[in-house]
């Protein structure tokens, strides 16, 4: 109980954080981070998936609503989840995770390589929808390709403070 309680707090800190902080804050042009994502991260990997996609659309639409997006977020979270999910199934393997101590993928769960191609590879879809629905044109693939590239990255080395942060207290 007490866990999904830090939970819910967690998401909030990070939905406000992203509505009213991050969204404000002008990088450059071509970097957006989200690292709100974290929190799909570290939810435990055998939680039941119907609750993740739940979460991820609760958080995305809270987001939605605290920036002025029109499910931009929510839209963008779930197939992030979905494709999460899938991604989960085929190629991790929950059972020698919980012989690590572990109930999520980390650095040193699956070494620092797979880590980083599993998180920017998924983080990289979730950006990918944001701005294809962000622009929603063809003209702006361009643009969208490269927000999505430039963001995905940023977003990586965000999550990646936080982590480190985290760990120090």
């Amino acid at each position: 109980m007490i866990e999904n309680l830090k939970t819910i707090l967690f998401a909030l800190i990070l939905a406000f954080f992203q509505a009213f902080i991050l969204q404000h804050v002008e990088f450059t042009s071509w970097l957006r981070p989200m690292p709100y994502l974290i929190l799909l991260f570290t939810l435990p990997l055998n939680t039941n998936k119907f609750v993740v996609l739940g979460i991820a659309f609760v958080l995305g639409t809270f987001i939605d609503l605290l920036s002025g997006n029109f499910g931009i977020h929510s839209g963008s979270m779930v197939v992030f989840t979905f494709v999460k999910n899938s991604v989960d199934k085929r190629f991790v393997d929950i059972d020698s995770l919980a012989l690590q101590g572990e109930t999520f993928v980390t650095r040193t769960s699956k070494g620092y390589f797979y880590y980083l191609y599993y998180s920017i590879s998924l983080i990289f879809v979730h950006h990918l929808m944001f701005f294809s629905l962000d622009y929603f044109e063809f003209r702006s693939t361009l643009r969208i390709l490269g927000l999505t590239i430039g963001s995905s990255l940023f977003t990586f080395l965000f999550i990646e403070l936080i982590h480190l942060i985290y760990k120090k207290r």
